[in-house]
C-alpha cells in the first residue's frame, strides 16, 4: 500500500512547502511526517494550512484545514481518521492515498494556491528491499557531440527511489528519471543524462546515485571498453585468435566465439584476466582476454569469425575477422546500417535505410543495395567523405510491415568476393495496440521547468513513433523532447515519451500539450493514439506535518 502526503498553500509568494520524497511503515506503526513551510506564518490568520487525500482511483477527498488565527475546520466523514495540528496530522490507512498539505490565503475562493511536492507513504507487511545499480553506457561513439550514459537500479521494494548525478563531487541538474516499472514483486528504475562527448574523451568520472529509502547506492560511469582480435600462424595446420577487452567495469563480464555467425562450443576457447587497474577515484577498471585455436581446414576464403564481449552495464560488442586463402591483407572495413525513422514510415509511409561504410584502406571498388535474390537495386543517394561512404535506399510502409531483407554490398580490390551487410525487419506475428497514459506532471524548480511524460505500453512489435503536439502544433525544435528506447515484458513492449516545457509557460491555461502515438496496430485505422493535459485540467499536486497509524489488520496490496 502507498500513501501520498503533500503540502500546498494559497495567495502567497515564494512559499516553500518542504517534505521528504517518501517513507514506509508496517502495519500496526505509527508514521510522523514533517512538513517545513518557509514564506509565511503558521500563525498569520490570513492563512489556512490543510490536508486533502486522493485515494487509488478516485477524486480528492477535503480532510481538513486550520486557520493561523486557529479556526479549525475539517470533514465530518473523515473526523475520526485524522487529528491535525500545527506540528503533526495523524491518519489511519487502510488502501492506497495520495496525500495533499495545502495553504489558503483569506480571499474567499476556497481554493488552495499552493502544493508541495508530497510524501510516498508505502504501507507494507513485506520485507524491504534495497536496488542493485548498473551504469548504463553508450557502447557505440555516440551522436555529435554528446554521449549518454544511464543508471539502472533493478530489484527494489517498494517503488520509491531518486536519482541524482554528479561530475567530480559536482550535482548536475540536467538529467531525465523515469517512472519505476514493476516486475512480479520488485521495481526496476532507469535514469539518464547527456554529457559533452569532448569531456567523456577526456577521462572525467560521472556518478550515479541511487537512493531507495534512505539508502544510497553509488556508480560510476567509466570509458567505454575497447576491444580488439589480433591472428597468428605458427602452425601451417592451424590458426590462433586472441581476443583483448579493455577498461571494462565491473568485473563480471562473458566473451563468445561465432563463426559466420553461429556460435562456437565453450571448450574451444578459453578466458583469462590480463589486469586490472585503479583510476584516480578510486574506481579499479579491467582488462581480460580469450583464446581461440581453429583447424586451417576449417577456414575456407571469407570465414567469418567473431569476439562477441559483454560486460555488466553495457552493450555487445563485437570484433571480427574475415579470413584470407589468399594472403591478402583485409581490409578494415565496418559496415553499420541505420534503419528507416520510425516517423517517416508511420507517418509518410516511406523511410530511407542507409548504409555507413568506414574505409581505412581506400581501395573500396563498389557499394551498392541487393535484395534478398541477389538482384541489385536502386540507390536513393551514394556520397564519398574521405573515409565515410554512404549509400540510401527508400522502402515502402507496404514492404516494411510485411517484412523484408536487404544487403549493402561492398566491393574491394582486395575481397575475393563483396563483403555484405544484412538488414532485416521481420513480420508475421500478431500486432498489439498500445495503451497510453499520461502521467502527472514533474516541476524542476532549480531549472524552471515541467516534464511531461507520456507512458506507452504493452504494443506489439517494438517500432512506434512517439509525437508532441502544443495548442495541436508539432512541438517547436526549442522543446526538449526525448523517448526512450522499447523495453521488452512479457512478449510486449514500452516506452516512455517526455517533452520539458518551461514553467511559466505550463501555467498558462490556455495552452494544451499532446501525446500522439503511432504505432502499427493503429496507423490504418486511427492513424494516432493522442492523450492530452494542460495545467488548467490538471489537479496541481505539490506539503504541513503528518503523524499516521496504521491498523494490525490493514492489509497490504
Amino acid at each position: 500500500m502507498e500513501i501520498m502526503l503533500i503540502s500546498v498553500s494559497t495567495g502567497v509568494y515564494s512559499i516553500d512547502l518542504i517534505q521528504p520524497d517518501s517513507k514506509v511503515v508496517q502495519p500496526g506503526q505509527s508514521l510522523t511526517i514533517t512538513c517545513q513551510v518557509s514564506g509565511y506564518s503558521l500563525t498569520d490568520n490570513s492563512y489556512a494550512t490543510g490536508w486533502i487525500r486522493q485515494r487509488e482511483g478516485k477524486p480528492m477527498d477535503w480532510i481538513c484545514h486550520r486557520w493561523g488565527g486557529g479556526d479549525f475546520y475539517q470533514n465530518e466523514a473523515l473526523k475520526n481518521k485524522f487529528s491535525y495540528s500545527r506540528e503533526t496530522s495523524m491518519i489511519q490507512a487502510v488502501t492506497y492515498f495520495l496525500f495533499y498539505c495545502a495553504i489558503e490565503s483569506y480571499h474567499c475562493d476556497y481554493y488552495f494556491d499552493y502544493w508541495g511536492k508530497g510524501t510516498m507513504v508505502t504501507v507494507t507487511s513485506g520485507t524491504q528491499k534495497a536496488p542493485t545499480v548498473f551504469p548504463l553506457i553508450e557502447c557505440g561513439s555516440g551522436i555529435g557531440d554528446v554521449i549518454t550514459l544511464g543508471c539502472l537500479a533493478a530489484g527494489f521494494t517498494p517503488s520509491s527511489l531518486t536519482f541524482t548525478w554528479n561530475k567530480k563531487g559536482v550535482a548536475l541538474t540536467d538529467f531525465i528519471q523515469y517512472p519505476p516499472i514493476q516486475k512480479d514483486s520488485s521495481y526496476t528504475g532507469v535514469s539518464q543524462i547527456k554529457v559533452a562527448k569532448q569531456e567523456w574523451d577526456a577521462d572525467q568520472t560521472y556518478q550515479c546515485i541511487a537512493t531507495h529509502f534512505g539508502t544510497s547506492v553509488n556508480k560510476q560511469n567509466e570509458l567505454p571498453t575497447q576491444l580488439r582480435v589480433l591472428v597468428s600462424s605458427d602452425d601451417e595446420n592451424e590458426v590462433s585468435f586472441s581476443c583483448f577487452a579493455k577498461d571494462f567495469s565491473p568485473k563480471a563480464f562473458e566473451i563468445k566465439w561465432l563463426k559466420n555467425e553461429v556460435e562456437l562450443p565453450a571448450q574451444q576457447h578459453t578466458e583469462t584476466f590480463t589486469s586490472e587497474r585503479k583510476l584516480d577515484n578510486g574506481t579499479t577498471l579491467y582488462s581480460a582476454a580469450s583464446f581461440l585455436s581453429v583447424n586451417l581446414n576449417d577456414l575456407p576464403h571469407s570465414t567469418r569469425i567473431t569476439c562477441e564481449f559483454q560486460a555488466t552495464g553495457c552493450d555487445v560488442k563485437n570484433a571480427t575477422y574475415t579470413h584470407s586463402s589468399c594472403g591478402c591483407p583485409k581490409a578494415d572495413v565496418e559496415i553499420t546500417i541505420e534503419g528507416p525513422a520510425m516517423k517517416d514510415i508511420l507517418l509518410k509511409k516511406e523511410g530511407t535505410i542507409i548504409c555507413k561504410v568506414n574505409i581505412n584502406n581506400p581501395s573500396v571498388q563498389s557499394l551498392h543495395w541487393e535484395n534478398e535474390k541477389g538482384e541489385e537495386l536502386e540507390a536513393l543517394e551514394k556520397t564519398a567523405n574521405g573515409k565515410l561512404w554512404t549509400i540510401s535506399h527508400v522502402v515502402t510502409y507496404d514492404e516494411w510491415s510485411k517484412g523484408l531483407v536487404r544487403y549493402c554490398v561492398v566491393g574491394h580490390t582486395n575481397f575475393y568476393e563483396p563483403l555484405k551487410e544484412r538488414y532485416e525487419r521481420k513480420a508475421g506475428a500478431p500486432t498489439q495496440r498500445p495503451s497510453v497514459f499520461m502521467l502527472p506532471p514533474v516541476e524542476h524548480t532549480k531549472t524552471n521547468t515541467v516534464t511531461l511524460t507520456c507512458f506507452v505500453k504493452d504494443f506489439f512489435p517494438q517500432e512506434v513513433y512517439v509525437s508532441w503536439l502544443v495548442d495541436d502544433e508539432a512541438a517547436a525544435s526549442t522543446y526538449k523532447v526525448s523517448t526512450t528506447n522499447p523495453v521488452k515484458d512479457n512478449g510486449s513492449y514500452s516506452v516512455y515519451g517526455q517533452i520539458t516545457v518551461d514553467i511559466d509557460e505550463w501555467k498558462n491555461d490556455n495552452l494544451v500539450y499532446n501525446c500522439a502515438v503511432y504505432h502499427e496496430s493503429v496507423v490504418n485505422n486511427t492513424k494516432a493514439i493522442v492523450r492530452s493535459i494542460g495545467h488548467r485540467s490538471f489537479d496541481k499536486t505539490n506539503m504541513v506535518n503528518l503523524n499516521m497509524n496504521i491498523p494490525e489488520t490493514c492489509k497490504a496490496h
